[in-house]
């Protein structure tokens, strides 16, 4: 029997999660060019297997053609690695090969990236390229005058994209094969051998006896899914599978069943330890650890996930919602005792980063622990074809993000070389006219545009390159502002019109993606306020002492959950009028000022607001159940 296709991309998928499996152990040392050629290489041949076109001889033929181009143009770099290391850069005419290869990679990446994540990014990366080329002829269009630059030959743009760490196989490959792939397959292991049923059932059992337990559970289960997986469509499609039925057969409207789960699933990108491949990136960007990033993001993750719970609470107790019956819900001990030992591949990952250990080598023995934790117990013992299916799924979702970073990698490469940078920046502090908060609000709609469609990855890399300079420059402490976009890079999963999460979420809702789209915006505007937060207040990203910290946490928590209940329009048993919902607004913008005197007027008004939904004119009481629960 003929082997087909499908077995043979699954075949070399295997294959590639254990090259980078080996690759990462402490007893094995590749040189870079190697690890990255041989990387993206498998990532083209499983990519143009897995999105192949389908129909005549043709496009098969079309097909075939493409993988042996990638063959030739990736693998003469893995095999004269040695050469190109050394090889001077401008100082010589590429030879017709040279050219060849080049070309052919770019041609090869782009296509792939096309059909994987479709043409924005493609389409992006070919401006890009035509502005190197043609640059200098922007001088000729007035508005256009301040990004004209001397121009880019044809040697340099083929040394710069091909032949050095700066380009196509520069930082975003890099991370994407050292540390990303393993990270992905550590995920897509741990949900195969149970780890993904275990966060959900120990989650349903916790806040299943809560009013909106379902919601809840949505809230919780996307947050420790994202500890696996780091992508907000991912996290959808496993825990959404059960709790948007779930919170639809309770009683919520089915768009907001669907916002939540979007919501809470794109937040599962900002959770610690695994934060999706762009952390990763911002480590290597600033040249700081992994662990300092993922150390920075804990207290904003917390009030993005407090903002959810809080308006999820409120929405239960608005619909009058009951908590699920015991039967479905569970025991929460029972469940943990079933399934504790999925916890070990975590602990070992957290245990060797705060160690001071690599993100590689942290991976590396959490993937073997993973591999291991099912023997430990008879009661989850899995085949090994279980775990060969971890590998694959890993290895075929670790594609895109290898694609997508050799495509950032060309627009990075154009932006160096171009001095688009330092002008991008420039023109973003004339605008802002010298004030960071005028420079973040157009930061925050740079992200949007930049991140419209796109994945978290190459929108974060555009905007690292582009816009976090600029905050720096203004005075932004270079952790927070790269912080800032990443997180609206992440945040562009739920922004309408092109809202990836809730266009996952919507089918399984039973609605219309626009519908989810705009809840998930609606329910999502606290999270969009974080990034300010911390910015105005690098405390939350660690710094400073615990005093400060204590203090502008509890202010940063209190103005998120006004904003919560503002927006879900409901508190102390009845509707909140629209002058109410205003004082709420306006005391969480004061909370955001470190002004002793503008965060007490803040508070006396929280408390009139409290004090007249509570025992104002027509007010009425709670009853004793909506109060046990509450």
């Amino acid at each position: 029997m003929p082997i087909t296709l499908k077995q043979t991309a699954t075949a070399l998928a295997v294959l590639m999660a254990l090259f980078h499996i080996v690759a990462a152990s402490p007893m094995v040392l590749l040189p870079d060019l190697i690890l990255r050629g041989t990387h993206l290489l498998l990532a083209l041949v499983i990519g143009y297997l897995i999105y192949g076109m389908e129909g005549s001889r043709l496009r098969k033929t079309v097909d075939a053609a493409l993988i042996a181009l990638s063959v030739v143009c990736v693998g003469y770099l893995v095999v004269n690695h040695a050469a190109i290391v050394v090889r001077p850069p401008w100082t010589r005419a590429a030879t017709p090969m040279e050219l060849f290869v080049a070309f052919g990679t770019i041609l090869v990446v782009l296509e792939l990236t096309r059909r994987a994540l479709g043409m924005a990014i493609s389409l992006l990366c070919i401006i890009f390229i035509l502005y190197g080329f043609f640059g200098p002829d922007l001088r000729h269009v007035s508005f256009l005058r301040p990004l004209a630059h001397s121009g880019v030959n044809i040697n340099e743009f083929v040394d710069q994209m091909y032949f050095s760490f700066e380009g196509i196989f520069g930082v975003a490959l890099g991370v994407s094969t050292n540390f990303i792939f393993l990270f992905v397959v550590f995920g897509a292991l741990l949900q195969v051998i149970g780890g993904g049923d275990f966060f959900v059932n120990v989650t349903k059992a916790a806040t299943g006896s809560t009013r909106g337990g379902p919601a809840k559970m949505a809230v919780v289960a996307s947050a420790l899914m994202g500890t696996m997986s780091g992508s907000s469509v991912a996290n959808v499609a496993t825990t959404g599978a059960i709790t948007i039925p779930m919170m639809k057969k309770l009683g919520y409207p089915k768009n907001f069943a669907g916002a939540v789960e979007a919501v809470a699933s794109t937040g599962g990108q900002i959770t610690p330890p695994i934060m999706g491949a762009a952390a990763f990136l911002m480590a290597a960007i600033l040249g700081i650890s992994y662990q300092e990033v993922i150390t920075a993001a804990v207290l904003p993750a917390v009030l993005f996930f407090v903002s959810l719970f809080v308006a999820v609470h409120w929405e239960a107790l608005k619909h009058g919602l009951q908590p699920l019956e015991r039967s479905v819900k569970g025991t929460t001990w029972r469940e943990f005792k079933a399934g504790w030992t999925f916890l070990l591949p975590l602990v070992v990952i957290m245990t060797f980063l705060m160690m001071g250990y690599t993100p590689s080598l942290s991976a590396f023995y959490g993937v073997v622990a993973t591999l291991a934790t099912p023997f430990l117990r008879r009661s989850t013992f899995v085949s090994p074809a279980v775990l060969a299916q971890g590998l694959n799924l890993g290895a075929r979702a670790a594609v895109t993000v290898a694609v997508a970073c050799a495509s950032a990698g060309i627009i990075v490469g154009i932006v160096q070389i171009s001095g688009l940078g330092f002008r991008f920046s420039s023109l973003v502090v004339s605008f802002a006219n010298g004030n960071l908060y005028t420079a973040l609000a157009l930061a925050m709609i740079a992200a949007f545009i930049f991140g419209m469609g796109m994945p978290t990855t190459p929108a974060y890399i555009i905007q690292a390159t582009l816009v976090a300079p600029a905050l720096v420059n203004l005075g932004a402490d270079p952790l927070a502002a790269h912080l800032f976009v990443f997180y609206y890079a992440v945040l562009g999963q739920i922004t309408p019109p092109v809202a990836v999460a809730a266009f996952a979420a919507a089918p399984i809702a039973d609605t219309s993606a626009s519908s989810v789209g705009w809840r998930a915006f609606a329910l999502g505007i606290p999270a969009y306020v974080i990034p300010f937060l911390f910015v105005a207040n690098p405390v939350l990203l660690g710094q400073g002492e615990w005093l400060e910290l204590i203090l502008v946490l509890t202010r940063s928590l209190v103005a998120i959950i006004c904003l919560s209940i503002m927006l879900t329009g409901w508190l102390g048993g009845r509707t909140l009028a629209w002058t109410s919902r205003g004082l709420l607004l306006v005391a969480a913008a004061l909370l955001i000022t470190p002004t002793l005197m503008l965060n007490a007027v803040a508070a006396v008004g929280i408390l009139g607001v409290w004090a007249l939904q509570k025992y104002g004119p027509g007010a009425v009481a709670l009853q004793g159940e909506t109060r046990g629960n509450s």
